[in-house]
């Protein structure tokens, strides 16, 4: 027996301190819920899950994104319909001065009613906006360039529904035939002719005639709508015995200003989304020559009416295709924000029915070992009675 040294006392002492460390540990989880409340506790798990709740931000963020990206597109198809439902009163004033029972003075009224729905056309390209940015004008989409013409005031405009148009070289020839009034235009992409349109009844007197390419009609196979204006006698005037047609040629740059949504936590292409949007004027619509005084330039304003609510519609089909892709990509955010949530509970919480059953454990082991650190204590007062 030794006094010196109580070894019993040194081993209760030690598990009561374990006991005791392993209480505080315990009474931690109980009251924040989590089972790493320090990098002591577990240095590998709460490094995963700092990087899981880096990750959880990225996701909430690019929901919220998405959903701004879906008003944002809203807004622009609301512009856009609010077009379809001018270009369609057009339509009905160009098919009211197609009838025989309309004088002069009646198409000419009816052409003051169309110039004043192309104005508002025009006024809605400019106005139509998300949060400062003017949607409806061409400011994110393709757009043509390296135009070069030998017809003296012809021109070629993307049609409202191509600003995501692919780079590409085309070319548009125009021939005339003065003796039956008829003027074709031909579209070409460098290697194959993608449409041909022939414009009944446009004198060599007509101040202008215009062309609309829509994609998807016409046959064509391209991947833009265009419109060509051009001035008959213009081109009378350069055709000849060796020229049969007037040559324009083109480019089309693809948009590099396109609204990017980061739809994703990470910096690729899969977590973006992109929107090209075109320019809907009354020009890339193919309605800012339209005349409606005279049977056959109403009849022909009919087409073009037409032809450019085809071109409204493409474009409207294209946001909705992209509305469908940020629903999607909203639903797997939020299940891949579930998963990880759930993911980074397996590390972080704590199992609150197993610690309370732990706490009072340690709690029991506590009481104990505190009375056994009592008896080891007294066990050296028992060379007293060695002396006694």
């Amino acid at each position: 027996m030794i006094i010196n040294t109580n070894v019993s006392a040194l081993f209760a002492e030690n598990a009561l301190n374990n006991t005791t460390n392993s209480l505080t540990n315990l009474e931690q989880q109980m009251s924040t819920g989590y089972q790493i409340n320090s990098p002591g506790n577990n240095p590998a798990g709460l490094a995963i899950s700092t990087l899981m709740s880096g990750e959880l931000g990225g996701i909430n963020a690019a929901v919220s994104n998405a959903h701004q990206a879906l008003n944002l597109l809203d807004t622009a198809n609301g512009g856009i319909q609010n077009d379809v439902q001018i270009v369609t009163q057009i339509q009905q004033l160009a098919t009211q001065a197609s009838n025989s029972t309309e004088t002069t003075q009646d198409q000419k009224d009816l052409q003051s009613q169309i110039n004043s729905l192309l104005s508002q056309l025009d006024s809605n390209a400019q106005s139509v906006n998300y949060n400062n940015k003017v949607l409806l004008q061409g400011n994110y989409g393709a757009n043509i360039t390296s135009f070069t013409s030998n017809a003296p005031g012809a021109t070629v405009a993307l049609g409202a529904d191509s600003g995501n148009a692919a780079s590409a070289q085309y070319s548009v020839s125009i021939q005339y035939n003065s003796t039956t009034d008829l003027a074709t235009v031909t579209l070409n992409n460098g290697t194959q002719t993608l449409g041909t349109i022939s414009l009944n009844h446009i004198a060599s007197t007509a101040t202008t005639a215009t062309a609309q390419f829509v994609a998807g009609t016409k046959n064509d196979s391209g991947a833009a709508s265009f419109v060509v204006n051009f001035n008959p006698s213009s081109v009378t005037a350069n055709l000849s015995s060796t020229v049969t047609s007037i040559a324009l040629t083109f480019s089309v740059a693809a948009a590099t200003n396109a609204l990017t949504f980061q739809v994703g936590p990470k910096n690729n292409a899969a977590n973006q989304v992109q929107t090209q949007l075109g320019s809907f004027t009354s020009l890339s619509l193919g309605l800012s020559n339209m005349n409606v005084v005279g049977a056959t330039n109403a009849q022909n304003a009919i087409t073009q009416a037409n032809n450019a609510l085809s071109m409204l519609t493409n474009a409207q089909g294209q946001i909705g295709a992209q509305q469908d892709q940020l629903n999607y990509t909203i639903q797997n955010l939020n299940t891949e924000n579930t998963n990880l949530q759930a993911a980074k509970a397996t590390i972080m919480d704590a199992n609150m029915s197993q610690v309370m059953s732990n706490f009072s454990r340690e709690q029991i082991l506590q009481q104990t070992g505190l009375q056994a650190l009592s008896s080891a204590n007294s066990l050296p007062g028992l060379v007293l009675k060695l002396l006694g």
